[in-house]
């Protein structure tokens, strides 16, 4: 029988005196490598930030502070750019500081005259210089100064309107409409002296048992701003139902010694009124009348019929009769 017992004992040892060889190495002169690499990078790095550098830091910059009679029209730049020189370790905490300040400047140190506002250079570097270590110098800015131009304006309170149509369905009709809010806040250019209003653009509306309530935008108006885009719009509906009254006619402008005797003696009023108030509205809402300039001095058998009042909760207003036959008979004191 074949003895396949040392050939696989030889290659046992092999494997572990390799890997003592390794162990060996890592546990001496390896470690020993890697100690002299770190105190060789931290003397590196403790040389570099102890030199002198130049840098450029970008400062995001945000105008605030703007009055409400003033609207700027062209506005400063966002951002600048700042010429530093110093050590290493100063410039790196400058640029951390510079990528996460935003230079927030008032309006109010801005030097304005007629629709040009400008700030200092000297100002930009002292607000630079508050920020970063004392030990780092500001050299220039770009740009070396900041500018913006500006209007005046004036505040209004503008109601707002209803631009759109509507569409009926079941005898359907408008009853009315209203805005939240139903006045905006607008800024207009002192020079714009026109009369300015503020609309909505609803489209078709459709009027039905349901109340309609939607977002709806502001129509833009040139060189106008308002406090808000879009408003809420309610649009409320009544059913109407068709109602025939007989009124008594009346006679109007009559002299003292005269009275009217019409025939018939009442007047058939068709009207639209809301299903709601059906029994609400009866014959002591109208009057029709007979008007005597109509008739005096007037070889006429007929005379026309006028509404001379009616209830504002009512539409579409028709008389049935438009003449009578009519009358005059003379009142004895």
């Amino acid at each position: 029988m074949r003895d396949s017992g040392q050939p696989k004992s030889r290659f046992a040892e092999w494997l572990r005196k390799i890997g003592l060889s390794f162990l060996k190495l890592f546990r001496g002169d390896f470690l020993v490598f890697l100690l002299f690499l770190a105190i060789t990078l931290f003397f590196w790095w403790s040389q570099t930030m102890n030199q002198n550098y130049d840098t450029v830091m970008k400062v995001p910059v945000q105008l605030t502070g703007i009055p409400d009679d003033i609207r700027v029209t062209s506005p400063p730049v966002g951002q600048i750019s700042v010429s530093l020189s110093g050590k290493g370790a100063a410039l790196r905490k400058s640029g951390r500081l510079g990528a996460r300040h935003t230079l927030m400047i008032d309006g109010s140190t801005f030097l304005m005259n007629q629709g040009h506002a400008a700030l200092s250079t000297q100002w930009l570097r002292d607000s630079i210089s508050a920020v970063i270590p004392s030990s780092v110098t500001v050299r220039s800015v770009e740009p070396d100064s900041l500018t913006f131009q500006y209007a005046r304006q004036r505040t209004v309170m503008l109601p707002v309107e209803f631009d759109g149509s509507t569409e009926s369905q079941d005898q359907f009709f408008l009853e009315r409409i209203e805005f939240s809010p139903d006045s905006v806040q607008a800024w207009i250019l002192l020079s714009d002296t026109l009369s300015h209003s503020i609309v909505v653009d609803a489209g078709t509306i459709t009027l039905s048992s349901d109340t309609v309530v939607k977002t709806v935008a502001l129509k833009p108006v040139a060189d106008v701003l308002f406090s808000t885009d879009n408003v809420r719009m309610t649009v409320i509906a009544q059913q109407y139902t068709e109602k025939s009254i007989e009124v008594p006619i009346l006679g109007v402008n009559f002299p003292d010694y005269l009275t009217l005797k019409s025939f018939p003696s009442k007047a058939v009023v068709t009207v639209w009124v809301k299903m709601s108030e059906y029994d609400r509205v009866g014959p002591q809402d109208f009057r029709i009348v007979v008007d005597y300039n109509d008739i005096a001095d007037r070889d006429v058998s007929k005379a026309p019929l006028h509404i001379y009042s009616q209830p504002a909760n009512v539409r579409n207003v028709r008389l049935q009769t438009r003449t009578v036959d009519f009358l005059m008979e003379s009142v004895f004191f």
